[in-house]
């Protein structure tokens, strides 16, 4: 089974309007379409330290509890940037979810093969449209891939590595 949402992206969003640079901020690529720094925001020191801990909480458990202090326009400004409400956008991400699935299913048959019998696994993917081909594994049954990485062939070694280890 594998399941998919875009947990997180609200950090990501506020990290690139805010320009927050942490290292943990840093090692995650930009949101595409590109987000417009939010200029003249005020928000409270202790946001960027509170940030990491907000973007850890999105990546477990799926939701995260915002920092204290987070500028109201931010919600708005989110809605504005269309990653996912713009029809285009939607479209790409059904094509994104189509072709990963495309890949799944190959990795599934030849491990079917090899096995003898369909391999049975849990799998938590959060799909996020970051810049470049980017996978992360959270945890040992979820991992963070980057749009254009789930519309590539590429994705096939990271996805049948992971989909193995969970098979041990």
């Amino acid at each position: 089974m594998i399941s998919s949402g875009d947990g997180g992206t609200f950090a990501l969003f506020v990290r690139d309007a805010l320009g927050i640079s942490t290292p943990t901020a840093d090692a995650i690529p930009r949101l595409v379409p590109p987000v417009p720094r939010l200029e003249g925001a005020l928000y409270p020191p202790g946001l960027v330290e509170d940030w990491d801990r907000w973007w850890r909480d999105c990546t477990s458990s799926g939701a995260g509890r915002e920092p204290v202090g987070l500028p109201v326009r931010l919600r708005e400004a989110y809605r504005d940037w269309g990653a996912f409400t713009a029809p285009e956008n939607t479209q790409r991400r059904d094509e994104v979810r189509r072709g990963f699935t495309d890949a799944v299913q190959e990795v599934v048959v030849d491990l079917e093969h090899e096995r003898g019998h369909r391999p049975i696994f849990t799998l938590d993917v959060l799909q996020v449209p970051l810049e470049g081909q980017f996978w992360r594994r959270l945890s040992r049954g979820k991992v963070l891939v980057s749009e254009e990485l789930m519309l590539s062939r590429n994705v096939i070694a990271p996805l049948e590595s992971v989909i193995r280890d969970l098979l041990r």
